[in-house]
């Protein structure tokens, strides 16, 4: 995991999110990146890295909330999502 002064850093520098919810993060990592995000002013994401070769996490295992996903679009540089 990536060191809280390296996310500090780079919420300074414009990051507006971080992953919190992720198979590979502990409850108590979990716990720890949401107050972190909170801190911060960070949107806090999840993701089941459901890509590669090695499917063993189910998809949708860990999904961005509804208010997290609307916060990213309302940001002054989101672009709109692809619909169809």
């Amino acid at each position: 995991m990536v060191g809280e002064d390296v996310i500090a850093a780079m919420a300074q520098a414009g990051l507006q999110g971080i992953e919190v919810d992720h198979p590979d993060h502990a409850p108590e990592d979990r716990a720890r990146l949401a107050v972190l995000a909170g801190e911060l002013g960070l949107i806090g994401t999840g993701s089941s890295d459901y890509h590669g070769t090695n499917k063993t996490i189910d998809l949708g295992a860990c999904t961005t909330s509804r208010a997290a996903y609307e916060q990213l679009l309302n940001h002054e540089t989101a672009r709109q999502p692809v619909t169809g």
